[in-house]
């Protein structure tokens, strides 16, 4: 079990700090462990996140216009 911090969390969802805790508030992310003054999350979370939202993306998403 790996635990990462807010700036990995960011990087491999690709979205800002705000915005994850944001999201945690809506119950749209995966909410972090608190452990002593940090936050933590569960890698296996946040991958599990990611493939829900490749699992829930359009099968032929449309091609950007040129």
């Amino acid at each position: 079990m790996k635990l990462l911090r807010i700036p990995e969390v960011c990087q491999r969802v690709r979205r800002g700090k705000s915005t994850i805790y944001s999201e945690v508030k809506k119950g749209t992310f995966p909410a972090p462990m608190k452990q002593g003054s940090g936050n933590y999350w569960l890698e296996s979370e946040i991958d599990a996140y990611l493939q829900k939202l490749i699992s829930e993306r359009p099968a032929n998403p449309p091609t950007p216009a040129s």
